[in-house]
């Protein structure tokens, strides 16, 4: 299986922002050191209003497995934890591109707490 991405949308309370960030820098951190089969990691900040900021975490992974290892990590365990307990104001939004089967889609298709989807691509194509 070739290379993927995933694009995650965290939408952050606006009393949280500065928590929040110093939070990512820091998971953002350990996952460089950590996982070498994450090969991008990137966060944006996409939309901010009086009530929230949205980040966009851009994530390109090696393989399938990759992405496994990254959401077993204690870091990243412990980050979706404090989100979902303390930051997030809407549900995490995640997005996958990839040219997965549907038999290695079907395991992610119902992680609670997220709203998940895969991107139907019109064009392009994976290495």
């Amino acid at each position: 299986m070739t290379h993927f991405f995933l694009e995650a949308l965290e939408h952050i309370k606006k009393d949280k922002v500065a928590e929040y960030e110093a939070m990512s820098k820091e998971t953002d951190q350990k996952v460089k050191e950590t996982e070498p089969g994450m090969l991008i990691h990137v966060q944006t900040l996409v939309e901010e209003t009086p009530e929230k900021n949205v980040y966009r975490w851009l994530e390109v992974y090696r393989s399938y497995e990759d992405l496994a290892a990254h959401l077993e990590n204690p870091v990243c365990v412990d980050h979706i934890t404090k989100l979902n307990e303390e930051f997030l104001c809407a549900p995490l939004e995640v997005t996958f591109f990839c040219d997965w089967s549907d038999e290695q889609k079907e395991p992610w298709r119902d992680v609670k707490g997220l709203e998940l989807k895969f991107a139907e691509l019109v064009n392009g194509y994976y290495i």
